[in-house]
């Protein structure tokens, strides 16, 4: 049992029951100076000592007191009298041994628990207002960093936006968009740097895909940087001679801290955002871009057809043809000269089913043929084109396709890429028309 302040209570005398006043029966109750408080939180209250116990309080006061002022006096005597130093020396001595048996007597050892229990309940005290004053500073430090935090989600989405109306429209020429990411991303035209973008673009970059970023991996010493084209649906890059698609996670994105710029990882390469800082900004953009882009193909279009000859192709064009909008084209004869395989009112088109790439004089000689009939020209080939041959079309608004063995022809340059957009539209609203539109029907007992 800790001690306490000690009263007494009982059976007294008639009328005085309970006061204390008498000695009979009388029994020691501890009286604790930490009682709680009525909620159970707040440290106890002190509680006051007894007359008595206050008395002797103040006389070891006085005590304390009266050794401070001898100790003064006596180191004062050291340098100034012997006399002094002895008074004071003996006045030390005293005192502190009246302190010393006043604390021996049970009033000394209350006074001292009570002490012991008032510094430990002011400690108590001090060090709930510390937690108190501890967690306003976490709140207030959770606030502040929320606040930075939607400050700078509302910043990343003003420069989302505002990357995503600067950007050319879909299906823009490669090289236009190519050119103006390289103005934005790196602040100046590199013609070396233009025609490796075009290159890479060309291999892995669909005319459909929107360009959002070019950047540089970091180097050491004089090493070639990497090259990164990233789009709304991927990215493409290249290292040393070699060039390959690559699909951005979220993993591979490490956001800038305190200890150094976040940046992109590719592999072993890696693409800072601190002098790429549209490097940043397009990889959030990627999902809002990619969401508007172009409708999903449509389950209307043409079933694939295997080929497996030249005529089989010629067939296949002709499907694609009329869901383009052309809904009279026929494959001519085999044999037939100029160069046209289908023919219809208001286009003509070629198809080629070659192991090399279409060239340009071939494309050339089909925008010849349809000037002179004066009718739009489409080009279907299997292997593809190169590059003189994709530029000079695009110049020439003749649509361009690459297909498949299936029969799925791509579109290879932004023509091509309009004709394709518009014509699943087309498709999209009237089956939607057809989807919506009533049903008429008949009961078998109207007039």
């Amino acid at each position: 049992m800790n001690e306490g302040v000690i009263g007494y209570h009982g059976q007294g005398p008639k009328g005085c029951r309970g006061t204390g006043r008498t000695l009979a029966n009388r029994q020691p109750v501890e009286v604790t100076g930490t009682a709680a408080s009525h909620d159970g939180d707040a440290p106890g209250k002190r509680v006051p000592l007894s007359p008595g116990d206050a008395r002797v309080e103040m006389i070891s006061t006085v005590l304390i007191f009266v050794c401070a002022i001898a100790f003064l006096v006596a180191m004062v005597g050291i340098f100034v009298s012997t006399a002094a130093w002895a008074i004071g020396t003996a006045a030390f001595i005293l005192a502190g041994a009246m302190q010393w048996l006043l604390n021996k007597t049970p009033a000394g050892r209350r006074i001292t628990a009570h002490q012991n229990r008032e510094t430990a309940r002011q400690a108590e005290i001090r060090a709930r207002k510390a937690a108190r004053e501890e967690q306003k500073r976490q709140a207030a430090a959770a606030a502040d960093e929320k606040r930075r935090a939607r400050e700078a989600a509302w910043t990343l989405r003003r420069e989302v936006q505002k990357l995503l109306d600067d950007l050319p429209a879909r299906g823009t020429p490669q090289d236009e968009a190519i050119a103006h990411c390289l103005g934005k991303s790196l602040g100046a035209r590199n013609p070396r740097l233009q025609a490796e973008a075009e290159r890479l673009a060309r291999q892995h970059i669909a005319v459909d895909e929107r360009i959002l970023c070019i950047a540089q991996s970091v180097t050491e010493g004089n090493a070639r940087p990497a090259l990164l084209i990233l789009t709304d649906r991927g990215a493409a890059v290249s290292d040393k001679g070699i060039s390959y698609r690559f699909d951005p996670q979220a993993e591979d994105v490490s956001e800038a801290t305190e200890w150094g710029p976040g940046h992109l990882a590719v592999g072993d390469l890696t693409f800072q955002f601190f002098p790429y800082s549209r490097l940043r900004v397009a990889l959030a953009a990627r999902e809002e871009a990619a969401a508007a882009g172009p409708p999903a193909a449509a389950a209307h279009r043409p079933a694939q057809r295997l080929i497996l000859d030249a005529r089989d192709a010629e067939l296949v064009a002709v499907d694609w043809m009329r869901y383009l909008g052309f809904t009279d084209a026929v494959a001519t004869p085999v044999g037939a000269d100029e160069g046209i395989d289908v023919l219809a009112e208001r286009a003509v088109a070629q198809v080629k089913k070659e192991g090399s790439r279409t060239t340009r004089p071939t494309v050339q000689q089909l925008h010849g043929a349809a000037t002179a009939k004066q009718r739009a020209a489409l080009f279907f080939s299997m292997a593809g084109y190169t590059p003189p041959a994709i530029t000079w079309a695009s110049q020439q608004d003749i649509a361009l396709f690459q297909y498949d063995l299936q029969g799925t022809p791509q579109p290879v340059n932004p023509p091509a890429l309009r004709l394709l957009e518009t014509a699943d539209k087309q498709a999209g609203r009237a089956a939607d028309t057809s989807a919506t539109a009533p049903t008429d029907s008949t009961d078998d007992g109207s007039v």
